[in-house]
C-alpha cells in the first residue's frame, strides 16, 4: 500500500498508517500497546480488584479538601505513570487554583499506599498509611488515624464523579478532551454540593419561620468558601 500511494497521500495518512502497523505488530507482552484506533490515548490501568482487574482509559488525580469536601484539583495524566510521580503536578495545580481563590499550597497531603515514595514534594508533606514511628505518642497515632479515615472519604466521591458527572466514559477526543472532561466533572461536583447546601439552608430558614422543629444532622456541612 505504501508503494502505491503518492507522496501527498503518505503525508496525509502517515500517522494512521503508523498506528495500523503498530497494532498489527504488537504482541501480548509489549509495553505501550494501542487499544483503540479512534482514540490512541487509551491505556490499560491495573485496578488490583477481584471484580475488575483492569480498566481502559487515562489516569486522573483527584484532590479534595480535608474539611470542606471541595474538589480542589483534577488532573489527567497520559500513559500509566506511577502514582507517586503524579504528586508534584497535582499539587502544583492545587496551588495555582487555591492561589487564585486567596489560598495557598497545602502543607500536608494524605494518600493511599499507591503513593509510596517521596516524603516531601516541595513544601508539602506526604502522609501514607504505615506502621509509624516507635516513639509516636497516643495523640499522634490518633491524629494519623483520623487523617487516613478522612482520606478514605474520597472513594465515594470518585464513584459519584464517575456515575453522576460523566467520568465513567469520556466522549471528548484526545488528551485535551480527557483534561476538559475531568475538569468539568470536578466543577459539576462542587456546584452540586453548593446547591445542596443552599437548598438545605433555605429549608432550614423556612422551617424556622414556620415554627417547625429542624433536626440536626451530624453529616451536614456548613457553608464554606470554595
Amino acid at each position: 500500500m505504501r508503494r502505491k500511494m503518492s507522496a501527498e497521500a503518505l503525508d496525509y495518512y502517515g500517522v494512521s498508517l503508523s498506528l495500523f502497523l503498530q497494532v498489527l505488530a504488537q504482541k501480548r507482552g509489549d509495553k505501550n500497546k494501542r487499544y483503540s484506533l479512534h482514540e490512541p490515548a487509551v491505556w490499560c490501568i491495573a485496578k488490583g480488584k477481584v471484580s475488575k482487574k483492569y480498566e481502559f482509559g487515562c489516569k486522573v488525580s483527584v484532590v479534595r479538601g480535608a474539611h470542606s469536601g471541595v474538589i480542589v484539583g483534577m488532573k489527567n495524566f497520559p500513559g500509566n505513570p506511577y502514582d507517586g510521580n503524579t504528586l508534584e503536578a497535582s499539587l502544583d495545580q492545587v496551588e495555582r487554583i487555591r492561589k487564585d481563590a486567596g489560598g495557598n499550597r497545602p502543607s500536608i497531603a494524605v494518600g493511599d499506599r499507591g503513593y509510596r515514595g517521596p516524603k516531601m514534594v516541595g513544601t508539602t508533606q506526604i502522609c501514607i498509611p504505615g506502621r509509624g514511628r516507635k516513639d509516636q505518642t497516643y495523640y499522634e497515632k490518633q491524629k494519623q488515624r483520623k487523617r487516613f479515615r478522612r482520606r478514605a472519604g474520597i472513594e465515594p466521591v470518585i464513584g459519584h464523579l464517575k456515575h453522576d458527572h460523566r467520568m465513567l466514559r469520556n466522549y471528548l477526543h484526545g488528551e485535551l478532551g480527557d483534561a476538559i472532561n475531568c475538569l468539568l466533572a470536578g466543577a459539576a461536583f462542587n456546584l452540586k454540593m453548593r446547591l445542596n447546601q443552599i437548598r438545605a439552608l433555605i429549608w432550614r430558614v423556612l422551617a424556622l419561620m414556620s415554627g417547625w422543629v429542624v433536626p440536626q444532622k451530624s453529616h451536614n456541612r456548613r457553608l464554606l468558601p470554595i
